[in-house]
């Protein structure tokens, strides 16, 4: 990956150069702003987002992939560590599929635990989450890395949320962002996963919403990523 340099707030900060990355989102509200710029819709959910990447891919192979959108974060209450605020922009270093398995009387066993696959973290490698592009994206954008869960079934109750949160110790949910580097991983194409924080996990009431907000805010963050 070629290095260039970016100047911010007086510095300059040695980022990589994301020339040929394809950014892709799922929902319109997420990217449609950015089309103009080369952004793709793959749609909402990990089959459509997945089934759409593979196609894309099949008719030409980008240097890398960008994915981006918004995200709800687990709340203080269900994590005890979590700082993180509505509005904020976080890069992923690590994803998982959070509800792919069986639901037992005493919680939860995940596709690992079936012996069903090694689908329940996809961690940062040569291909995948690429750790180069996320740790410079984290120093051009200031910002934090986190680990994600991928959900099928969002948690917009206090019990869900809470049960994520504990089982897989991440600091957000998405509904596409493992299920993409998966994708990224069996065809050996780098990914970088950035993401806003839109909303709180759990009650809904409690959320905190404000969408608008993180959709500007991750799609700056992108622009600033482009150049």
């Amino acid at each position: 990956m070629r290095v260039t340099a970016l100047r911010l707030q007086g510095s300059v900060v040695n980022a990589p150069s994301l020339r040929g990355y394809l950014p892709v989102y799922a929902a319109a509200a997420e990217g449609d702003a950015l089309l103009k710029h080369g952004a793709v819709q793959l749609g909402v959910g990990k089959v459509a987002a997945a089934v759409s990447l593979c196609q894309r891919l099949a008719k030409a192979r980008p240097a890398g992939v960008l994915l981006f959108g918004v995200a709800g974060a687990y709340p203080a209450r269900h994590r005890s560590n979590s700082k993180l605020q509505v509005g904020e922009v976080v890069v992923v270093e690590r994803d998982g599929f959070g509800d792919e398995g069986v639901g037992v009387a005493d919680g939860f066993l995940s596709m690992s635990a079936l012996s069903l696959g090694p689908r329940d973290r996809v961690a940062m490698g040569p291909f995948g989450l690429d750790a180069l592009a996320s740790r410079t994206a984290v120093r051009v954008l200031e910002v934090e890395v986190v680990s994600a869960t991928t959900v099928s079934t969002c948690s917009g109750s206090e019990a869900l949320s809470a049960a994520l949160a504990m089982r897989t110790e991440a600091a957000i949910e998405t509904m596409e962002g493992a299920a993409v580097a998966y994708v990224c991983a069996m065809l050996s194409v780098p990914l970088l996963h950035v993401r806003a924080i839109s909303n709180y996990c759990g009650e809904r009431s409690r959320g905190e919403w404000d969408l608008r907000r993180a959709c500007a805010a991750v799609q700056d963050a992108v622009l600033r990523l482009l150049g």
